[in-house]
């Protein structure tokens, strides 16, 4: 099967570029005609800018409704919609699928991005459709670099920006860097960033130990474009360390990563094609005591080495089918990984912890687009896709006498060569209700197979793709692929100065994965003796999640304007009376921006307000702990002095607040101001200055 991918995927060197519905977050538009899929995105200007200050791509997720994220480090935010996070959630960066290199996602899919060289961050509300994202099932989003653009002339004209960044809690800094070269059919771009920040201050001074990064990323790309063809290729290098993960049980001391993407768009006899081909290969490490205070004794010590690589490719065929359109499609993914944890104290010290481990998907689909006569707009996708996962053999030397070989000795002995097929369908209505409003229904059956640590995790360990939670699991290779059943509906309203877009939504979720209490002794002993609880093991269950949020605008006159959105989610299982972990609480953001009708008047100012509802809404199962509500404020202004030169400032947490949310992990590094497996809180009062050069 896999050479059959590796062929296809050899075929397949054409750019997929997904039909970008997409407006900014402020912006809600309504058609005669209204878009059926709905798309939120967070653009890299205007009163936004506050949230490209962060070195956290994923900080760009709290101002799209129903999206956040889970922060176990400065640089790794896992993205967080609706309630569902980690592999549940599609991530693609330039329209492919973001690799992760640990298995633990210190290296997130938005840590590849760093938000000063985007130009935009989009989710799909409501269910994502078939053509977005292989396994979607708890949603899709998309990050895109900013490369600049073509000019309309022959000669090649040079253009860009080079900005820097200060934030005085811990030492934040980055510099940016865009450099293109482009005419009217060439194009060659160079984008360079450089971030690092020490440990910083939560508010009543408490020192956040563990929080320091380092992160280098470049991206040189060369693009093409000519009558209808547009082509790009481009590659590029991160390199992360010295970058605390406190919530986890080791910290990152390097990761190195090469990438590289082609992508094309072409139409021939009105049948417009898309495709895009990528390649990644991390190489990642990772320690419990350079970073931290380290245990007591050496025997404590680990390190861990993690290599990973995937190819993916998408190709769509778009045809004009009468008052429609019909895409055919047809992607996949390869992936590798590896991980070894040694001992440096200890040359005898091995544990081959997932070894030659193979994740590969291979998908195809439909999607058809039109208008019944009733004037419903529709999209109907279907999906199938066939993943395969294989293991290698397993092994254990020079630690906890014979169980850890033994527990490698019966997972040497399962079949370890498994495969998952899926089926997902997706049906959009869409319709104007009048001049100003519409009214959206999606339904939709989503499937996700197992990870390659929900199924091959072998010895209780807290590696779990970042789910933090403190506890030991084993992986279980009987797992079946979670299903689950969604409606979600949507009002679009514009009335020229305000606008307002609520969604509410239900997913029911059959053969949920979650830890749960294990039999197997072995495993038990091996995990008290480690972390002093019994190993939960990733098994089967049901569960729930339903909420509803939403975005609006309002525009007060040609300067001020108020902005801001609503979120709630209730995530529960049903075959037992618990709730889901790590679910975000309710919370609003509402921002008031100045900014001047008149060209002439070059300051633009902006006021936010956070608020978080208390959750205690928790999962028993996993121990988790309810947190207290809160609120803060946030403060931005922008200066143009010219065409040519911009100042930014602003202040984060204004009032110094301590708190803690909900989505932050639990503190696992000793020596902290913060107490072990208590919630880490997130930084105290910021203040940033950043100046932008353009030409």
């Amino acid at each position: 099967m896999r050479s059959a991918f590796i062929c296809a995927a050899s075929f397949l060197l054409i750019h997929s570029t997904i039909a970008d519905h997409s407006h900014n977050i402020n912006e809600i538009t309504v058609q005669a005609y209204p878009p059926v899929s709905q798309i939120s995105t967070v653009s890299n200007s205007g009163s936004n800018k506050g949230l490209f200050a962060k070195p956290d791509s994923a900080e760009l997720l709290r101002a799209i409704p129903g999206a956040s994220f889970n922060s176990n480090g400065a640089i790794t935010g896992i993205a967080q919609y609706r309630g569902l996070f980690g592999d549940r959630v599609a991530v693609s960066l330039d329209s492919s699928p973001a690799l992760t290199g640990g298995p633990n996602a210190m290296d997130t899919p938005l840590s590849y991005a760093p938000a000063s060289l985007l130009k935009e961050l989009s989710v799909h509300r409501g269910i994502a459709p078939v053509s977005a994202a292989q396994e979607s099932l708890g949603g899709h989003i998309s990050a895109h670099f900013d490369r600049g653009s073509f000019n309309n002339g022959r000669r090649m004209q040079l253009s860009g920006f080079a900005n820097s960044r200060y934030g005085d809690n811990g030492n934040q800094s980055a510099s940016n860097l865009q450099l293109v070269a482009a005419n009217k059919q060439h194009k060659v771009a160079l984008l360079a960033s450089y971030d690092e920040g020490d440990s910083g201050e939560a508010g009543d001074n408490l020192q956040l130990t563990g929080t320091q990064y380092q992160r280098s990323r470049t991206d040189l790309s060369y693009g093409l474009q000519s009558g209808v063809t547009n082509a790009d290729f481009h590659i590029g290098q991160m390199d992360i360390s010295n970058s605390g993960t406190p919530a986890l049980a080791m910290d990152i001391t390097s990761v190195e990563t090469d990438l590289a993407g082609f992508n094309l768009s072409t139409e021939i006899n009105d049948i417009k094609i898309f495709a895009d081909l990528a390649w990644a290969d991390v190489v990642h490490s990772m320690d419990n005591h350079s970073l931290r205070q380290p245990p007591m004794m050496t025997m404590g010590y680990r390190t861990n080495l993690a290599t990973a690589e995937n190819l993916s490719w998408t190709f769509k065929a778009v045809l004009p089918i009468d008052q429609a359109s019909l895409t055919l499609g047809t992607d996949g993914n390869l992936a590798d990984h590896n991980s070894v944890i040694n001992n440096p104290e200890n040359g005898m010290f091995e544990l081959v912890n997932f070894n030659q481990i193979e994740r590969d998907s291979l998908g195809i689909f439909a999607e058809l687009k039109g208008q019944l006569p009733n004037r419903w707009n529709y999209e109907a996708g279907l999906r199938f896709n066939q993943i395969d996962l294989l293991a290698g053999e397993v092994s254990a030397a020079g630690m906890m006498g014979s169980n850890a070989s033994d527990l490698a000795a019966a997972f040497n002995t399962q079949d370890r060569d498994i495969s998952h097929n899926n089926t997902d369908l997706v049906i959009k209505l869409s319709r104007a209700l009048n001049a100003s409003t519409s009214f959206n229904v999606d339904l939709g059956i989503k499937n996700r197979a197992p990870s390659y640590q929900e199924l091959f995790l072998w010895l209780p360990l807290p590696i779990t793709a970042g789910l933090a939670d403190g506890r030991s699991y084993v992986g279980n290779t009987q797992l079946d692929s979670e299903t689950a059943n969604e409606i979600n509906l949507a009002i679009s309203h514009n009335s020229g100065n305000f606008s307002i877009a609520p969604q509410i939504f239900y997913r029911r979720i059959d053969n949920y994965i979650q830890g749960t209490s294990t039999m197997n002794m072995t495993a038990n002993m091996v995990s008290n003796m480690m972390s002093g609880a019994p190993a939960l093991m990733h098994n089967n269950v049901d569960a729930e999640i339903y909420g509803l949020d939403a975005n609006w605008n309002y525009s007060i006159n040609d300067s001020w304007s108020v902005d801001g959105l609503f979120s709630y989610v209730r995530g529960k299982r049903t075959d037992i009376d618990d709730n889901l972990y790590r679910i975000a609480p309710a919370n609003n953001r509402i921002s008031l921006h100045y900014r001047p009708a008149s060209l002439e008047q070059k300051l633009q100012l902006s006021i936010e307000s956070q608020i978080y509802a208390k959750q205690s809404k928790v999962a028993s199962f996993n121990s988790e702990s309810a947190t207290a509500g809160y609120g803060i404020i946030n403060l931005t202004g922008q200066w143009s002095v010219s065409k040519t030169l911009q100042i930014q400032a602003g202040v984060a947490n204004l009032f110094d607040r301590l708190v803690v949310n909900h989505l932050s992990g639990r503190n696992r590094a000793m020596g902290s101001d913060i107490a072990l497996s208590a919630g880490i809180p997130d930084t105290g009062r910021n203040l940033y200055i950043a100046l932008q050069i353009n030409w």
